[in-house]
């Protein structure tokens, strides 16, 4: 099976390119305590799915720096059983589950008016508080990449003592945030990376424990979050997940940017959350999507894309070609595969990793004998630490009929209370997919345009803009309102509690969609709300389409 030489250095380009990429992922750690200079927690984002008195929670970790300054800690009731997931799961999932924006463009402009455009684990359970003043290890376990400890104190300063001296950077505020958890009886989980463990080999932790509800430890991360850090929550049960102990609260989308795309519209709205939660005092929820339709088989990666890869794999009878095929595969993720190649096949001294997609050099730098070994080790490590832990996430969500999406951005100083949620059966659904309608006629030979609302907002088939002049192209138009409609409070059955429901006038925009900012900067430019902190551009996709392999 050989390869064309000018395809297999554009593989090994590619495949540098998108290490290159993988690099630039923001410095942040998913966890709580990070051991690495001017750490910022740039978001979290968890699964929480909900078994009668059993809450298993996902996490996603993620991190930038050296594998040897990795540490993250995480306060949980009781002792958890610990395992591994998948990154995969957490791209697809949040792709699948983002709120959609759509509008619907009727009638023309005035022909007259200037072109726009508008429209459309192994465990070793070794207690052990030798030598630890004040702190018990309750277990030491290896789960996955990790070395776990399991630890538990009712003296907060004696476990900062320990932590700080086993290498968890606390931070100045660490001793503060830690107080309260150990006041409430918490233990904590402690993590590093394993000797020969690199930071692609992290994945997300899965934790199983007893707990009445599902609650996120947010007070904790405050030791290291941005301004407007962005929290996104998926909540899997028999019903509609809400939160019990913040607010929930539904934009005014009037503010939205409804008129570049639904991507752009995306931007707009996670900096229109971050208002309208500033407005309801700090601490609040919304909700993305609510609803029993959402289908992991087809919305999250299949654990048969991997071992239809491995069976390719095996297939091939030279060993050399089969390290090059397998450095040189987009079915597996990068970092991770060459990280399993650096442990299992370690580079000759002055060498980088361009020879492992390459089989002329590594027949050049490798014994036969030493090929065929790594190989077999490989696929053992490949299973292990790629396939398996795809099948625990996926584990996470079988046979629970409903899905809830809540998102919300908080600073350090509203990080003062742990955000708790639970199920309530008597609520409807909230759909992914928002929608409005922009009426524009030509009356004598003048433009006018009005925008309504609908579907997916909870105002459907309200009026909101009427507008005079060239439509909105891709800039919101300035709109002098709050950008929170409601909020409520929410518990396990019944309605909703409102607490403020505000009633807008039908806003009047005069010449073409933009203008000056407002005080809170939405509605202006391209993106509108969002184009903050919490806003998202993607200037360059950079699309691998699907590849065929002649076999």
């Amino acid at each position: 099976m050989k390869r064309n030489p000018i395809i297999q250095a554009i593989l090994s380009l590619a495949v540098l390119a998108i290490s290159v990429c993988g690099v630039s992922r923001a410095v942040a750690c998913g966890g709580f305590f990070c051991e690495l200079v001017t750490i910022d927690q740039a978001g979290e984002q968890i699964v929480f799915r909900k078994d009668g008195d059993t809450v298993t929670a996902m996490v996603l970790i993620q991190y930038v720096g050296d594998a040897e300054q990795f540490s993250w800690v995480v306060p949980v009731p009781g002792i958890p059983e610990l395992s591994v997931g998948s990154d995969a799961v957490f791209a697809s999932l949040e792709s699948s589950t983002r709120p959609q924006f759509v509008l619907e463009t009727n009638g023309q402009r005035c022909p007259s008016d200037d072109d726009l455009f508008f429209g459309g684990a192994s465990a070793d359970n070794a207690a052990d508080d030798g030598g630890n003043e004040g702190v018990d290890v309750l277990e030491r376990l290896a789960v996955g990449p990790f070395d776990v400890e399991i630890i538990a104190s009712d003296d907060a300063m004696a476990l900062s003592t320990w932590l700080t001296s086993n290498g968890y950077d606390l931070t100045e505020r660490g001793d503060e945030l830690i107080e309260p958890y150990v006041n409430e009886g918490m233990n904590f989980v402690a993590l590093k990376l394993q000797q020969n463990q690199g930071v692609g080999d992290i994945e997300p932790l899965i934790m199983k424990y007893q707990s009445e509800n599902a609650t996120v430890p947010i007070r904790l991360t405050a030791v290291a979050a941005q301004d407007d850090m962005g929290v996104l929550v998926w909540l899997l049960g028999q019903s509609r997940a809400v939160p019990l102990n913040y607010l929930h609260v539904t934009p005014n989308y009037t503010r939205l940017n409804w008129y570049s795309g639904t991507f752009n519209a995306y931007s707009s709205y996670q900096g229109l959350i971050t208002a309208a939660m500033d407005e309801a005092g700090g601490q609040g929820f919304a909700t993305d999507y609510a609803g029993s339709d959402f289908d992991p088989d087809n919305s999250l990666p299949a654990v048969s894309t991997y071992t239809d890869e491995l069976v390719f794999l095996s297939e091939i009878n030279d060993d050399a070609e089969f390290v090059a095929d397998l450095s040189n595969t987009f079915v597996f993720p990068q970092d991770k595969v060459q990280a399993i190649l650096g442990r299992e096949l370690p580079l000759p001294e002055g060498e980088d990793g361009f020879i492992y997609s390459v089989p002329e050099l590594l027949n050049e730098s490798y014994t036969e004998e030493e090929l065929a070994d790594a190989r077999a080790r490989i696929i053992v490590e490949i299973n292990n630490t790629i396939v398996k832990p795809l099948e625990e996430a996926l584990a996470v969500f079988a046979g629970m009929p409903y899905m809830t999406r809540m998102y919300t951005t908080l600073s350090a100083d509203e990080m003062t209370l742990d955000p708790s949620f639970s199920f309530n059966p008597d609520l409807d659904d909230q759909p992914m997919t928002r929608r409005a309608s922009m009426n524009v006629d030509c009356n004598f030979g003048a433009t006018t345009w009005t925008l309504t609302l609908g579907e997916g907002t909870g105002r459907d088939g309200e009026l909101v803009i009427n507008g005079s002049g060239d439509p909105p192209g891709f800039s919101a138009p300035t709109i002098d309102q709050e950008s929170m409609w409601r909020s409520e409070r929410v518990d396990t059955s019944g309605p909703p509690e409102v607490e403020t429901l505000r009633t807008f006038g039908v806003a009047r925009v005069i010449g073409a969609g933009g203008g000056e900012p407002d005080e809170t900067g939405c509605g202006v430019g391209l993106f509108g709300c969002g184009s903050g902190a919490a806003g998202t551009l993607i200037v360059t996709v950079f699309g691998l389409g699907f590849l065929k392999r002649r076999r």
